[in-house]
């Protein structure tokens, strides 16, 4: 992914204020982020949405499974499937981290990875088409209509677009509504991963992070606890890409890879996965060899009190031992004399 520098910009803006204009069919309308105690309303909504729907006969995600499986709209064939394209998908990977040189080579495995992507979504949406009638879905559309009640503003005035919450649950616009609430979704679940890890590398961004953590600056000027999607979300990647960049350079990734996503993690899999055998070594190593105490050989130590002290022929130390032979020397010397 390649983005302007207008774009980054514009992407900064929303997740600096944690806010976003959006235009819908003529409507200016201002999206925030909710607050804690909104977030903690909208779970009190969810769980009473959820309660009164499994009263109501709408059956929980794990028993719609169940049935799924008993009608055999996904079945075990259906799994067993999805299983041997994750196996497939986890070689193309591997194979991925090490193919880092030849792009025409690492393009044509990105390629293939895609594809065995897209295979598994296929069938796994057999499955997930008939999820959406379960007793967590239903409340997942009543938790996302409050968020979107309280959270958007018409834009000129700063109030909320719809002053009750009963309001949106009764909008006779269906059209307008599902239009905001999809928007209102996009931004509240965060921009695309891609773009925010094209941010974090970018040096439009990385001055700004490389020199808040220089100056001990809040990153966002907020408290960690008020911190938005996007904001976790960005700072997380932008830690991740400078534990990069502070790698030595024979470690390092080639600017190359660091700049695709698909090969950057596969090339960091591989590079973890050597060190962790590196460190099993190095520890079976220092358990094998060297020095073994007491308890390794075997051995115990009886003390004083016990019956079996007076008869033990004990070593005696070699500090003892010289001593009494500089003493035996010198009695012969005398008696010589």
């Amino acid at each position: 992914m390649d983005l302007t520098y207008e774009e980054i910009e514009r992407h900064l803006h929303s997740v600096f204020t944690g806010k976003k204009i959006v235009i819908i069919d003529d409507i200016y309308l201002l999206f925030k982020h909710p607050s804690n105690d909104i977030k903690m309303e909208a779970v009190l909504i969810y769980d009473k949405s959820y309660s009164k729907a499994v009263k109501e006969g709408m059956l929980p995600v794990k028993e719609l499974e169940k049935l799924i499986m008993k009608r055999k709209i996904f079945t075990k064939e259906d799994q067993d499937n999805i299983d041997s394209l994750k196996a497939k998908l986890h070689g193309q990977e591997v194979l991925l981290s090490k193919t880092t040189r030849v792009k025409a080579r690492s393009d044509r495995i990105v390629g293939v990875i895609k594809d065995l992507k897209n295979q598994i979504r296929e069938i796994e949406y057999k499955r997930y088409s008939k999820l959406i009638m379960s007793a967590e879905t239903k409340a997942e559309e009543e938790r996302s209509l409050f968020l979107c009640w309280s959270c958007t503003y018409d834009f000129h005035t700063d109030v909320l677009y719809w002053s009750k919450y009963e309001d949106i649950l009764n909008e006779h616009r269906l059209e307008i509504r599902g239009k905001i609430l999809n928007a209102f979704l996009g931004f509240y679940n965060g921009i695309d991963n891609s773009a925010i890890r094209y941010i974090a590398r970018s040096n439009l961004w990385r001055i700004r992070y490389v020199n808040s953590q220089k100056v001990s600056e809040p990153l966002f000027g907020v408290p960690t606890s008020q911190y938005t999607n996007d904001m976790l979300n960005l700072a997380y990647w932008s830690s991740y890409y400078q534990n990069i960049y502070d790698m030595s350079p024979e470690d390092r990734p080639s600017d190359l890879i660091i700049e695709d996503d698909d090969a950057l993690d596969a090339y960091m899999k591989n590079y973890y996965d050597e060190r962790n055998r590196e460190d099993a070594a190095r520890r079976s190593k220092r358990t094998s060899g060297g020095k073994l105490s007491a308890f390794d050989k075997e051995e115990v130590i009886v003390a004083q009190s016990h019956e079996l002290y007076e008869d033990i022929e004990y070593d005696k130390p070699r500090e003892a031992r010289a001593l009494k032979d500089r003493t035996d020397i010198k009695k012969k010397a005398r008696r010589k004399t």
